[in-house]
């Protein structure tokens, strides 16, 4: 009103402040004022976004330097869906990992009319150092390319080429979504709420076996996210003292009020008694417990642990997956998917599926450009499986085992010609031609 403009404004311009989720003050204030747009997750700069297109007047313009974070996290779904409704974007200039601006975060400019009137937007991503920066209208015009806005989808938007979108849709038309066919579901690995007390190396194995030789009933071999490579897994010679739950496993102190049960546990392994007591009250006090201090937390699929099963750790530049029949314990970095399924294997390990994923997940940065991604299970759910002939599946999983067996044997073993048979098979599975196999090999420089 101040301005004489009771109809709102025809112009914002701003560069909103970053403040992450977890450092922003007032989030009852927040959250009182946004209603169903707040999240506790949230940027500062995404309520910015909302205050901005508030201030316009219909058909007027907003225009924001800020980060590109919101397109691709979770905690960006109701700043995308809002967008999308009211003021959807007219051009977007992603400068992703290029350092342009002396900031922490990845920016953008993204230009937008409130009320639309628009069917797509000029999109273009800066990469490799390029000189998006001197003249962004000039960069825009000369290297940005027409966007749908119907392809801003709410889960994520992805600034691609309508033929790379076309791939990306061809590629989950082909095939049933891994949470049907993975009939063990898509589980997370151990979170034992204390790494501190529960994880230990071997030298203390040794001693606690050497003190109690009924420790090792106990003891399992422990892997990170960070340990598993593509078609291996490079331990790291950790354990885990994996004591499920009472409400999972009958122990001798099950059931039994504390004192008793402490008793009984220090009866039955006294080494692992004298290691966790000293943590016992970090432990009682942990988010993720049981009934007892010695426990981990209750979970119904602990059992599938000491199965074959797929494991992947939950972030990466690339899918990392390896076939574990060990009975190793997956962290909670890694997610499993119980079954002896090495055409599975293949088809996640694969070049289509890796396309597909840097569309599909969440991503910390740009996937297309050394970005890491976040392999939920929220997302993981909905990767095409194709199916296959028996013979065709029996082929695929002969070549993902003689993959993993000399990479298991020596990582630098050259396993480029049987992954290329994968990737071949698997392009067929999926009806890929060499057009778009084409595109494929261009990964990432898309």
């Amino acid at each position: 009103w101040m301005f004489g403009a009771p109809a709102g404004f025809d112009v914002v311009i701003g560069n909103p402040p970053y403040i992450r989720g977890e450092k922003v003050r007032g989030k009852a204030a927040l959250r009182a004022a946004f209603g169903d747009f707040y999240k506790a997750a949230a940027d500062v700069y995404t309520y910015f976004f909302r205050r901005g297109v508030d201030f316009l007047a219909e058909g007027g313009a907003l225009c924001f330097i800020s980060s590109n974070k919101f397109m691709r996290t979770e905690y960006g779904g109701p700043l995308r869906a809002f967008l999308a409704r009211r003021a959807p974007p007219l051009s977007i200039l992603d400068f992703g990992r290029t350092g342009t601006f002396d900031a922490t975060v990845r920016p953008l400019v993204l230009l937008a009319r409130k009320g639309g009137g628009h069917d797509a937007l000029r999109a273009a991503t800066v990469r490799g150092g390029g000189d998006g920066a001197a003249d962004p209208g000039a960069f825009l015009a000369r290297n940005g390319f027409a966007l749908p806005l119907a392809t801003l989808s709410a889960g994520g938007w992805a600034l691609a080429r309508p033929e790379l979108l076309r791939l990306r849709d061809k590629i989950e038309k082909a095939g049933t979504p891994l949470g049907e066919y993975a009939k063990g579901g898509i589980r997370w690995g151990i979170k034992t709420g204390f790494n501190k007390a529960f994880v230990i190396d071997q030298e203390t194995r040794g001693r606690l076996i050497a003190e109690d030789s009924k420790s090792a009933e106990l003891i399992k071999p422990w892997l990170r996210g960070r340990d598993v490579r593509r078609w291996r897994a490079n331990w790291g010679k950790l354990y885990a003292i994996a004591i499920a739950s009472s409400a999972n496993a009958s122990w001798p102190w099950s059931g039994k009020a504390e004192g008793e049960a402490t008793a009984i546990f220090k009866q039955e392994y006294p080494a692992v008694y004298a290691h966790l007591t000293p943590y016992a009250k970090q432990l009682r006090n942990r988010q993720d417990k049981s009934d007892f201090f010695w426990e981990l937390r209750a979970c119904a699929y602990y059992d599938k642990f000491s199965e074959s099963k797929i494991i992947y750790p939950d972030i990466g530049t690339e899918m990392r997956a390896v076939l574990d029949s060990e009975s190793l314990l997956a962290d909670a970095t890694c997610f499993i998917i119980p079954g002896d399924d090495a055409y599975l294997l293949s088809i996640l390990n694969s070049s289509v599926l890796d396309f597909w994923f840097r569309f599909a997940m969440q991503s910390l940065d740009d996937p297309f450009d050394g970005g890491d991604m976040r392999f939920k299970s929220v997302n993981m759910r909905h990767a095409p499986i194709p199916s296959a002939p028996p013979a065709v599946k029996k082929r695929l999983a002969a070549l993902a085992n003689r993959v993993q067996f000399a990479k298991q044997a020596d990582p630098a073993a050259d396993t480029a010609s049987l992954e290329a048979e994968i990737d071949e098979a698997v392009c067929v599975l999926y009806g890929i031609d060499e057009r778009d196999t084409a595109l494929i090999r261009k990964l990432p420089h898309l």
